[in-house]
């Protein structure tokens, strides 16, 4: 028995150590690490604390956003912050962090060469909010901008997620009906500082509408409404697994 406690002692420091946090409550890094299904719905999982770190994440990331990009507007904000907290991203993360090496699961997830990043994704989220709960919002949110850092600058730099107008064409298509089509109906303002109104059609139908400095940007916030409207949650969509 003192033998098994010795390893997961072991394992807990191992731990600590990749995450470069001390824990003044060890037992929240390990509920942290206890996915559902080790525990049959019988006892503690990380689920609560997936769910305090999911808003702690994106309270953030949002931020910090806000505090670095102050030329970007809202929607552009929105597409980057939806890139970085993404299930893909954080479950990258997860995996660069070796969170699975140390996930409690059940026998049959353990037959697998390979968690789902969903599960790893949801394991890091966990410990975000294990971190937020042992030491604060300050020590949550040294973790998050040391360990989400280059998939920041990653989105920033263009190689992240796809458009909204990539997401809208894909749910269109999907349905059979079609590539969207873009058209500027107004524009405003002198020449160094215009903004153009843009609409979008599916199916010949008016679906969406938004307001950009450039033609691209008014074509992505017209995409987004017509999401916001044809396809309400599809946000959340967007969060769940991209990998088996």
């Amino acid at each position: 028995m003192q033998g098994a406690l010795n390893v997961v002692d072991d394992a807990l420091e191992q731990l600590q150590e990749r995450l470069q946090y001390r824990f003044a409550n060890a037992d929240l890094l390990t509920e942290a690490m206890t996915h559902a299904s080790a525990r049959g719905g019988a006892g503690p999982s990380n689920e609560r604390l997936e769910f305090l770190g999911d808003s702690v994440v994106g309270l953030v990331i949002a931020e910090c956003l806000f505090k670095r990009s102050s030329e970007m507007s809202e929607g552009d904000m929105t597409v980057l912050k939806s890139a970085i907290v993404s299930r893909r991203t954080l479950g990258r993360v997860g995996r660069s962090l070796g969170l699975a090496d140390f996930l409690q699961v059940d026998e049959g997830l353990k037959q697998r060469k390979r968690y789902p990043g969903s599960i790893v994704a949801n394991a890091y989220e966990a410990v975000v909010g294990a971190v937020f709960v042992d030491g604060g919002l300050k020590a949550a949110t040294d973790f998050i901008l040391r360990t989400l850092e280059p998939e920041m600058e990653r989105a920033r730099a263009g190689r992240h997620s796809p458009s909204y107008k990539s997401i809208l064409q894909q749910r269109t298509q999907a349905e059979g009906k079609g590539i969207p089509r873009y058209s500027v109906v107004r524009f405003e303002g002198p020449d160094h500082q215009r903004r153009y109104l843009t609409v979008v059609h599916v199916c010949g139908e008016e679906r969406g509408g938004g307001w950009g400095p450039t033609k691209k940007a008014a074509e992505q916030n017209a995409a987004r409404d017509a999401l916001d409207k044809c396809y309400p949650g599809w946000a959340g969509d967007e969060r769940a697994p991209a990998e088996p």
